[in-house]
């Protein structure tokens, strides 16, 4: 039994090891596979530059016109005319609106009657007063005349009445006429004096000069029942309607916007950086404008409430583009000039690995990644110490997908 199993199980293995002769696998091929291709990643750059690194402090603010005049009437009346819109341009001199002028007609005419009556009076105190003049001039001749015979006929009663001639009664009344002619000199030349003086007359020509004053006041009056604008510019609001009364609130607002102005107020720090004449950066935040301007006003005073000192920024606004309010930021530059010759890039270009700064430099298609160190910089700029020299391109956009010998494709900035 054993005997007769043998063969068969060398016989299967046999074929076995004929069947995995006929299968083994066949040698690798020894053909080496493509190489994988490298990426290459769109960036954008910018050039190392000569210049200054600025130390910027931005204020935010608003534009304001350089002249505003709330118009109001300098009497109250009725408004009869309103010729002026919202928005209209108008010229110095230029009628903005009118006042019922009737009751201040009648004042003219009142104040014309009035300095009529004055100018006759003068007339008529003038003629009276010369007449007194004339009249007591001659009161005084004629008191002397008696006086120079009463003194003669005194000094002769009085002889007389020595040698015994006269009684005392009547050298008592040689006395007496003396007496009366003397008190009738004195009294015309106290008349004289008087006339001299013509007090009646300064009294009238005091009157006349004053309804002169008053004739022309009302004049004025009636002149500005018509109200003009004080200054060129646009009507930036109308607040009163044919028929209301007008009186101490404006009825016309006029503004002129040739040029507008920046009202800021500066820390103690900053005002030392800036003078009359500074230029200044304003940055129009609705229209993404940068406009240059200049410093035209600076107090020498802080403001107690705001604590800074207030300074006033002037920009030419010849075809009113800008509107008044719109919102500004201010850029103020630090004083002098330190490191106008320093390399600056776009503070963009920097980045930090492992507590150091670096670029990703330009060199033909391929960046490199160099250390580089910095200086002072401000918002969009940075100085470069070393690791850099002007003309370098470095990548300001696009490092975040870079490494040292990245290839890379320039885009438009």
């Amino acid at each position: 039994m054993n005997r007769s199993k043998k063969p068969v199980i060398l016989a299967l293995m046999a074929i076995s090891l004929v069947v995995g002769a006929c299968s083994a696998p066949e040698p690798e091929s020894t053909t080496p596979t493509e190489e994988t291709k490298e990426s290459v990643t769109p960036v954008q750059i910018d050039s190392v530059k000569t210049g200054a690194v600025e130390s910027d402090s931005g204020i935010t603010a608003k534009l304001a016109p350089v002249e505003e005049v709330q118009v109001m009437p300098k009497v109250g009346g009725k408004i009869t005319s309103l010729p002026v819109k919202l928005g209209q341009h108008v010229t110095k001199g230029q009628v903005l609106f009118k006042l019922d002028e009737q009751d201040l007609i009648n004042g003219v005419q009142q104040a014309e009657a009035s300095y009529a009556v004055a100018k006759a009076n003068l007339n008529q105190t003038g003629n009276s007063t010369d007449q007194g003049l004339t009249q007591a001039q001659n009161g005084l001749k004629q008191a002397e005349l008696s006086l120079n015979e009463a003194k003669l006929n005194q000094q002769r009663m009085q002889n007389l009445f020595t040698q015994g001639a006269i009684s005392s009664q009547q050298m008592e009344q040689a006395n007496n006429q003396l007496t009366n002619a003397q008190t009738a000199y004195d009294n015309a030349q106290q008349n004289l004096q008087t006339a001299q003086k013509k007090t009646g007359l300064q009294v009238s020509e005091a009157s006349v000069q004053q309804a002169s004053v008053a004739l022309q006041n009302a004049k004025e009056q009636l002149a500005n029942a018509t109200v003009t604008s004080p200054i060129d510019g646009f009507i930036s609001s109308v607040n009163g309607a044919v028929g209301q009364m007008a009186g101490q609130q404006p009825v016309v607002v006029v503004v002129n916007t040739s040029s507008l102005i920046v009202k800021a107020n500066l820390s103690e720090a900053d005002i030392t950086k800036v003078t009359v004449g500074t230029p200044v950066k304003v940055h129009v935040q609705s229209t993404g404008q940068t406009l240059d301007a200049k410093v035209t006003a600076v107090s020498p005073v802080m403001d107690q409430q705001m604590k800074a000192y207030p300074v006033e920024v002037t920009i030419p606004n010849e075809k009113n583009e800008l509107k008044s309010d719109m919102v500004v930021t201010v850029t103020f530059p630090s004083a002098g000039t330190e490191g106008a010759s320093s390399l600056i890039v776009s503070r963009a270009a920097v980045f930090e690995r492992s507590g150091k700064q670096y670029v990703f430099k330009l060199e033909g298609d391929v960046v490199k990644q160099i250390e580089v160190t910095t200086g002072k910089g401000s918002s969009d700029q940075i100085e470069i110490v070393s690791g850099l020299s002007e003309g370098d391109q470095v990548v300001v956009k696009g490092q975040t997908l870079l490494h040292d010998g990245s290839k890379v494709s320039i885009q438009n900035q």
